[in-house]
């Protein structure tokens, strides 16, 4: 799974969902605790996430941890038909 997202006016990809849980790759890290909503490109709808970790690659993007928060039936939905 890949979604591109814009988060903080900035492009992020969303890589991995597992139930409440989920990865993302940004150019920046967040503080663990830090609420964030993203926007799923091309669509209206919005992602709410909090921040478990921040972890940074050799390549120097940050992988974000944590889970989804207030997921909609709409959202899990587009969710689930982008997970392989």
């Amino acid at each position: 799974m890949i979604l591109n997202l814009t988060l903080d006016g900035a492009p992020a990809l969303l890589v991995k969902v597992d139930g409440e849980r989920f990865a993302m790759t940004t150019a920046r890290a967040y503080a663990p605790g830090t609420p964030l909503r993203a926007a799923i490109d091309g669509t209206t709808e919005l992602l709410s996430l909090k921040v478990s970790r921040s972890i940074r690659s050799a390549e120097g993007a940050y992988e974000i941890q944590g889970r989804l928060v207030n997921v909609t039936r709409p959202l899990r939905t587009l969710l689930d038909s982008q997970s392989p």
